[in-house]
């Protein structure tokens, strides 16, 4: 799921380009069943083009803070049940959003 994250970013960032990119306080936004457990990871690109990324596990709700110029993101659930859904907000309006009810449904969500 890594390689297939890092490929649609790449993707992303390739029909974008790196000029007249602005960085932006984003929220990333766990949500769904409470105490469902998921796992998953977000990756920023700086507006100069360097990035970073982060893989997490954790329990609905969950918040993540980052800063940068686009923001991609993906987390599967770990169980069958429930439901799992994941926003990205930025100055508090809702950029982008999925959500799954399915079996280890997998949610994503990206900036731009």
């Amino acid at each position: 799921m890594k390689k297939l994250f890092l490929l649609v970013l790449v993707g992303i960032f390739m029909l974008v380009g790196c000029t007249g990119l602005v960085e932006s306080n984003f929220t990333i936004k766990v949500s769904g069943t409470s105490g469902l457990e998921f796992s998953g990871s977000y990756m920023t690109v700086m507006a100069g083009g360097s990035s970073t990324s982060k893989s997490v596990e954790g329990t609905v709700p969950a918040e993540y803070n980052v800063s940068g110029s686009i923001v991609s993101c993906a987390f599967q659930k770990q169980s069958e049940g429930g439901t799992l859904k994941v926003t990205i907000i930025e100055g508090g309006k809702v950029v982008s959003e999925s959500e799954t009810s399915a079996a280890y449904g997998v949610v994503s969500a990206a900036t731009q």
